[in-house]
């Protein structure tokens, strides 16, 4: 399962979390006037947008993020041109409004649109009795006097474009009601289709179905979907110190979001992995595996994009699932690590607990001994990782494809090895990785004793379907070929990134699925 689809939940909330808190503090310096009646602003977004940011007190928003060691620290997110924008410009605005804006504007709201880039966005507020006139003093006095704004017409509607300093253009719909904001027309313009249309999210059943009203307080609320994984899922986001929260739920059983059902078959498990995790582990996840059958289906689906999966591979690749099916465990735990030569890309090791270590050891050495020879390859098909108290045979497998279905790793070789250590079965797509593993864990080297390790499973609930964690300093260290699966939008904004460590849960539970994200900002 790709990194790409779990992390990006957090891509949307950290966008606005780190930028908002610095840009937007004086503009939203309010005294709650009371105003006219709200617009719904949902109305206004269309329906292929694919995350909400949602803050119903920007205040207490702000404050918070001020109170982040990040923020402390003058350490931003500068993802979006909109946002700095702001920052540049609207402090001002406060100077002109002494008794501050109306309540209608306390409540901020921005869609998400993909592509996923820093311009697709866009930023709607609502506005109550005399805000119209004060945005347009404002723009009158602030915006750049060397182009004079240029409108549009647009199905009846103005769109104003309003030049930059910089040499962009920033697209406005104001109408008495609402205000939307973007550095993209067209997305103006499909927030005006979505309006006169009635085709917008406040029209999706399944959108409108997880805005329940909320239980307890929190600093804002995200609102994601990612195609194949899952449906339209609800965050509530908190902060304190060197954390941000991230708690969710989704109801959504829609068949096509492959990962979230195949999850549902799984049974939880317990507990965390650190003992069996070397010490230079910078990534893993856990997930239970009481359902072969739904993961390799799931598997197989996101491996049919590996190129050259010839009728032999295949056939391997069934071959080798059925061994999995009759001999493995109820846990799969996949890891990136440094090797001893930190030159070298990461070691990546699958492990998989084993029901009957002697059976299963048999039955691989066989599946090995069968399998036609290899032309023009010379390496044995056995060899041995030597510790100071054993050797641990490595077998060199047929090749499949089944290890970066698994894992969702890169690898450039379909080569797999195996070895069995500590009662569990050892995958790797290189026999140095799996000597790495089993000698760093014979000398008791685990992950079990790092301090960010554990501070992040304080936070985590020991029960669960899958969990990840993983540590974005060493993983933009690594080559292409080992970092394909985190998303565009963490590599962008590395410098900022490299100083979180990010962990990830789901647990299910009757049908529901609740995921949890935690961010543990590294101080020291």
């Amino acid at each position: 399962m790709k990194l790409r689809t779990i992390v990006k939940i957090a891509i949307t909330s950290s966008v606005v979390l780190l930028c908002s808190g610095f840009a937007l503090y004086s503009f939203f310096r309010l005294s709650a006037a009371e105003g006219q009646k709200d617009f719904n602003l949902y109305e206004l977004m269309p329906s292929t947008t694919s995350a909400v940011f949602v803050t119903d007190d920007v205040l207490e928003f702000v404050a918070e993020v001020d109170e982040l060691t990040c923020s402390k620290n003058q350490q931003y997110l500068y993802v979006s041109k909109l946002f700095s924008y702001l920052k540049q410009s609207l402090y001002a605005l406060s100077e002109d409004t002494p008794h501050g804006l109306s309540r209608q504007m306390n409540q901020m709201l921005i869609s998400f649109h993909e592509p996923d880039n820093e311009r697709n966005q866009v930023l709607y507020c609502r506005l109550g009795n005399g805000d119209k006139e004060l945005v347009n003093r404002f723009v009158r006095k602030y915006i750049s006097s060397l182009y004079p704004p240029k409108t549009f017409i647009y199905k009846g509607e103005e769109i104003i474009i309003y030049p930059m300093a910089d040499g962009d253009f920033l697209a406005c719909y104001l109408t008495s009601d609402f205000m939307a904001l973007s550095f993209q027309k067209k997305l103006i313009e499909n927030v005006i289709d979505a309006y006169k249309s009635g085709k917008s999210l406040a029209d999706d059943s399944t959108f409108t179905g997880i805005r329940a009203p909320k239980k307890s307080a929190a600093a804002a609320t995200i609102y994601t979907r990612m195609q194949g994984m899952m449906g339209w899922t609800e965050f509530d986001m908190k902060m304190k110190d060197d954390f941000i929260y991230f708690s969710g739920i989704t109801h959504d059983a829609d068949t096509c979001f492959a990962f979230i059902n195949q999850l549902r078959q799984q049974q939880s498990v317990k507990g965390f992995p650190g003992e069996v995790l070397p010490s230079t582990a910078f990534y893993f996840s856990r997930q239970g595996i009481t359902d072969w059958v739904s993961l390799l289906s799931y598997g197989n689906a996101q491996g049919q994009s590996v190129p050259a999966r010839t009728s032999e591979v295949q056939n391997r690749d069934k071959e080798f699932s059925r061994y999995l099916m009759e001999n493995a465990g109820q846990d799969l735990v996949a890891c990136l690590f440094q090797r001893e030569d930190t030159l070298q890309d990461a070691a990546a090791v699958l492990s998989l607990s084993v029901a009957d270590v002697t059976e299963a050891e048999r039955m691989l050495r066989a599946l090995v001994n069968a399998a036609p020879a290899d032309e023009g390859r010379r390496n044995p098909r056995i060899t041995f990782c030597y510790t100071v108290n054993k050797a641990y045979p490595i077998y060199r497998l047929p090749q499949t494809t089944l290890f970066e279905q698994l894992t969702s790793f890169a690898e450039p070789t379909l080569d797999v090895y195996a070895a069995f250590y500590g009662g569990r079965l050892l995958l790797a797509p290189d026999a140095d990785a799996l000597a790495h593993y089993i000698r760093q864990l014979d000398k008791g080297e685990v992950l079990n004793g790092a301090m960010v390790y554990q501070t992040g499973m304080d936070h985590l609930s020991d029960s669960y379907h899958f969990m990840l964690m993983a540590d974005f300093d060493h993983i933009f260290q690594q080559s292409e070929n080992h970092v394909r699966f985190v998303p565009d939008f963490f590599l962008r904004n590395a410098d900022f990134f490299r100083h979180f460590t990010l962990f990830v849960q789901f647990a299910c539970a009757d049908g529901v699925v609740y995921p949890n994200i935690v961010l543990k900002y590294k101080s020291e």
